[in-house]
């Protein structure tokens, strides 16, 4: 049977003290079995599906050898680093190396972790299966839990384009480090964020947490059964440790984090068609009302007075649409643009659309404008109403007089032929004379400078059109800023991190985050979080050949052991392959 070897953790999220790491080198050159290459061992073989378990492989014997782990379909498995431990019995020296891998239980039950392999000068060796039992996270009482999430909606049995209303929230009283929430993705429905995350305290079976709330209105877009899937946060749990033992200058307790994963439950949702609709039904699904007024009540012909209309409510005020006026004889009317703003602020989404006409009387009038009606679904009352403006009076007042294009006057009264004056022309006289049109003087520039003249606005407006479809391109693509200023940042932080303080290394990782953050800048993606094996694919799969990839995940794989295993300094010979590595890829993946 494999033993429960206290292991190290290779990744920033995850670390161990120094007693511990010293530990598993212990542990691990000591246990085996006479003639045992590999062997694997877990930090403990019952936890519940909040916890997260850590799988350690040790190869005796040969330094570049690489496990093959079994099919894990019940886990979530990340790998997190690897460390060399060397020991020295009666002149002869021994190698191990220990693989570790953070695995997270999908779900509640008895599994068998199935043996691991590693084909060493021409045999597979295996390691012993080993059995865990992973329990539900409720066998804790909640009274007794120090943290944990849930996950409610405010109706389970919603009408299609009825706002529901998630909200997923965090209690903990204990203090926490690293959290990382899953991004909460949701099929068949439009999503809107109601706010950013809230911070308060509450108070559950009589005990205080701090909470963390999200919200997040969903509209469901589709009749039938809908799944909300269950959520996860990964985050570091501060756990107070035992009283050391040693020299009365060491800590009184240590602290060390405990790597705690937490789920909601699936939430289902059964979609309702809605009644058949009235005439006039734009799909408004929740609670609306309709305003009405004018800038003036009594205009004179020729003048105008502005119309408002504003639609106002709680539900899916995305799908606002401008409402139907009716006939206004007697009325011109323009267009001008429409008015909207979202409230998001409060605990479900609110908002608005504004619409503005211009009415320009034609004669003098008592004119009466007819309420406007709006057509939407009520979900609480499950039945279609409709909101309705009151109507509105304008008085038109007479003008004050046509006015009269005057180009000739009378220089006489009375009937007849009579003498006039010319007062203007409207349009001058026609020249047809071939003279008309000027020769130059002589040939030369003018021609030139006439073409250019006429060439440079188009040219110019040409220009301009180009340099703002650019800036418009560079202001929205987030991806395409990462990727042009991607290597003149890396080169710049490497180039500083080796021109650093005399005597002083630099970190190796300090130059394995600053490649990482390279290659996700270029591929646009979380390059923190890619390990080795992972950057290398993402690499190939981007077009990048397989030497340069192959030298990024080597190069990688090297400052971890430098991290983990032989110390927490690189050397200004890493610095620079690094740079060269930039470079070279700089010329596969391009701008």
């Amino acid at each position: 049977m494999a033993q429960n070897l206290p292991t190290t953790r290779s990744t920033a999220g995850a670390r161990a003290p120094a007693w511990a790491v010293a530990g598993v080198a212990l542990l691990a050159l000591a246990a085996p079995a006479a003639g045992q290459r590999i062997r694997a061992a877990v930090d403990h073989t019952e936890l519940t599906v909040e916890d997260q378990l850590i799988l350690t492989v040790v190869i005796e014997g040969a330094q570049n050898a690489r496990p093959t782990l079994p099919p894990l379909p019940d886990f979530d498995v990340r790998a997190a680093g690897q460390s060399t431990q060397m020991s020295f019995v009666n002149g002869r020296s021994t190698v191990s190396v220990s693989h570790t891998y953070l695995l997270t239980p999908r779900r509640p039950g008895v599994f068998t972790i199935g043996p691991a392999a590693v084909e060493l000068d021409g045999r597979v060796h295996s390691s012993q299966p080993i059995e865990i039992r992973v329990l539900e996270a409720s066998a804790t009482p909640r009274r007794a839990r120090d943290l944990f999430l849930t996950a409610r909606v405010s109706t389970t049995t919603p009408y299609v384009g009825q706002q529901v209303i998630y909200t997923w929230r965090f209690y903990r009283r204990v203090r926490i480090a690293d959290a990382r929430l899953d991004p909460l993705e949701f099929e068949g429905l439009l999503v809107e964020d109601l706010g950013e995350v809230r911070e308060h305290q509450a108070t559950v079976d009589g005990v205080d947490y701090l909470v963390s709330e999200i919200r997040k209105a969903l509209f469901p877009q589709e009749v039938g059964r809908l799944t909300l899937p269950a959520s996860r946060l990964t985050c570091e749990v501060a756990v107070q440790g035992s009283r050391r033992r040693g020299s009365i200058f060491d800590d009184f307790f240590t602290t060390s984090t405990q790597t705690k994963v937490l789920r909601t439950e699936e939430i289902a949702l059964e979609v309702r068609p809605l009644p058949p609709a009235p005439p006039g039904f734009s799909g408004l699904v929740g609670e609306f009302g309709v305003e009405a007024r004018l800038s003036a009540g009594e205009v004179a012909v020729g003048e105008s007075a502005t119309l408002r209309l504003k639609i106002s409510g709680t539900g899916n005020v995305q799908m606002i649409a401008e409402p139907r006026l009716p006939e206004l004889p007697g009325l011109k009317v323009y267009d001008d643009r429409p008015e909207a703003a979202v409230d998001r602020s409060g605990g479900a989404l609110a908002g608005y659309r504004s619409y503005s006409k211009a009415l320009v009387p034609l004669e003098p009038a008592e004119l009466t404008l007819p309420a406007v009606g709006v057509v939407y679904f009520d979900p609480r009352r499950e039945e279609y109403r409709t909101a309705r403006s009151a109507p509105l009076t304008l008085r038109v007042l007479p003008g004050n007089g046509d006015e009269e294009l005057r180009l000739t006057e009378s220089l006489a009264p009375g009937a007849g032929k009579v003498e006039v004056r010319i007062l203007a022309d409207d349009i001058l006289p026609l020249y047809r004379g071939v003279d008309a049109v000027a020769r130059p003087a002589r040939p030369g520039r003018r021609p030139v400078l006439l073409a250019a003249g006429v060439a440079a606005p188009p040219l110019l407006f040409l220009a301009t059109l180009l340099a703002e479809r650019r800036r418009r391109r560079w202001d929205e693509d987030a991806g395409l800023r990462r990727r042009r200023g991607a290597a003149r940042r890396v080169l710049g932080e490497l180039r500083r991190l080796g021109a650093g303080a005399a005597g002083v290394r630099p970190r190796a990782d300090e130059i394995s985050r600053r490649l990482r953050e390279y290659v996700g800048d270029k591929l646009d993606c979380e390059g923190c979080a890619l390990t080795p094996s992972e950057a290398e694919r993402a690499l190939r799969g981007a077009g990048v050949d397989e030497r340069p990839a192959a030298q990024l995940r080597a190069l990688l794989e090297r400052l971890e052991a430098a991290q983990y295993g032989a110390g927490e300094s690189g050397s200004e010979a890493a610095v620079t392959e690094a740079e060269g590595l930039v470079r070279r890829l700089e010329r596969h993946l391009g701008g």
